[in-house]
């Protein structure tokens, strides 16, 4: 069975883990307005008698369960438990309301709906609040529990009140758990994806290495730059010299990131799906 677990589900994607042939499919979400598109989005696809089982959880993810805690949302999708900072208002406007919501940690929330079940793909979405949420895993659980882990790492400190070292905490920690970082993206704040490296990573990169100059060569041309190293020597601003990413050869430019992480997950899951 492909089963994902969607943190900070936003609309949630539904349609797009649907056509993968995802069979079941957890959100964790606390946001009132997301709260009401995702399940709107569920119900028309129920009408469409839909054969993937959803489940949503609406609470937030962190490091303890049963906790009332301040959750700052604007209404729009812009939401997190930690307060938005000048950069973000900037971009989003400084019209958040702030409301209480209850917590869940990661290992009750996938324990209370996957069980014992592996989780192929875990999506962590939280503006800033990764670090509590990943951190707080016991490292061999999060290697046992999940094969595939893309969360979003804060690293502009304009953005979210947070801390400067909690993105490289978390990867650390998910390093420490026995995950490898496949890309990453050219600037700050963006997507990491983390493959469990008992899934024989070398399998998979082939198709990274494809789907990476596919997006920088179009990319490129767009552009109208002529960039004769090739692209595997673009490197990413800032992340090359921290210790994890040095291996990884090449950067995907933020503009093609979600193109990337489509792809690769369509491929991923897909392949998860034949292996039954």
């Amino acid at each position: 069975m492909t089963n994902v677990l969607h943190v900070g589900a936003a609309e949630g994607e539904v349609e797009f883990y649907l056509n993968l042939g995802v069979e079941r499919l957890v959100y964790a979400e606390p946001d009132k307005t997301c709260l009401t598109e995702l399940r709107s989005n569920i119900n028309r696809l129920n009408k469409n008698r839909s054969l993937m089982q959803i489940n949503i959880v609406s609470k937030a993810c962190s490091s303890v369960s049963g906790e009332k805690l301040n959750f700052f949302a604007n209404g729009r999708g812009q939401s997190s438990l930690e307060k938005p900072e000048s950069r973000t208002k900037q971009m989003v406007g400084d019209d958040f309301e702030c409301y209480n919501v209850e917590t869940i940690s990661l290992f009750d929330l996938k324990q209370s709906t996957f069980n014992n079940e592996v989780v192929n793909y875990l999506c962590i979405d939280t503006q800033g609040h990764e670090k509590p949420i990943i951190c707080s895993c016991d490292p061999g659980w999060l290697s046992s529990n999940f094969n595939c882990i893309d969360v979003e790492l804060m690293t502009d400190l304009n953005q979210y009140s947070i801390p400067g070292e909690n993105w490289k905490d978390v990867v650390w920690h998910l390093l420490k758990a026995g995950f490898e970082p496949i890309i990453h993206p050219h600037g700050i704040t963006e997507s990491y994806m983390f493959l469990n490296k008992r899934l024989s990573i070398n399998e998979y990169n082939k198709h990274i290495i494809t789907i990476r100059d596919t997006l920088m060569t179009k990319f490129f041309n767009q552009a109208g730059i002529k960039f004769t190293g090739g692209v595997s020597s673009f490197s990413a601003i800032g992340d090359h010299f921290f210790l994890p990413f040095t291996n990884i050869g090449g950067a995907i430019h933020a503009s093609q990131l979600q193109p990337f992480r489509e792809m690769f997950v369509s491929f991923y899951l897909s392949k998860c799906l034949l292996a039954g």
